[in-house]
């Protein structure tokens, strides 16, 4: 997966690479730490905590970021799910109410 997002950053895209937007836009200066060269989605310069210093430690960081979020949208799924299908199908769930 790394090599097709190096090919984004490669590609010119206006988020990507050292001239994409920074965190703070033009009170940047460009002050952004070495490490974030722009080759990832959502590098906007920013990473108070050094979560991105070690390439490794990225990597799992970016894995679970998404295994968490195809969870968060697993969760949403069946949220909805019951709330739609008592809506416009007709089924009885009791109350489909999922936050009661």
């Amino acid at each position: 997966a790394p090599g097709s997002v190096a090919m984004f950053a490669a590609s010119g895209e206006k988020w990507y690479g050292p001239d994409r937007p920074k965190w703070l836009g033009p009170l940047s200066d460009n002050n952004v730490p070495e490490y974030l060269t722009g080759e990832f989605p959502g590098d906007y310069g920013f990473d108070t905590a050094g979560l991105a210093k070690d390439p490794v430690k990225f990597e799992k960081y970016r894995e679970a970021e998404l295994v968490h979020a195809r969870w968060a949208m697993l969760g949403t799924v069946g949220c909805l799910t019951p709330e739609l299908l008592s809506k416009y199908f007709g089924f009885s769930f009791g109350e489909p109410v999922w936050f009661k």
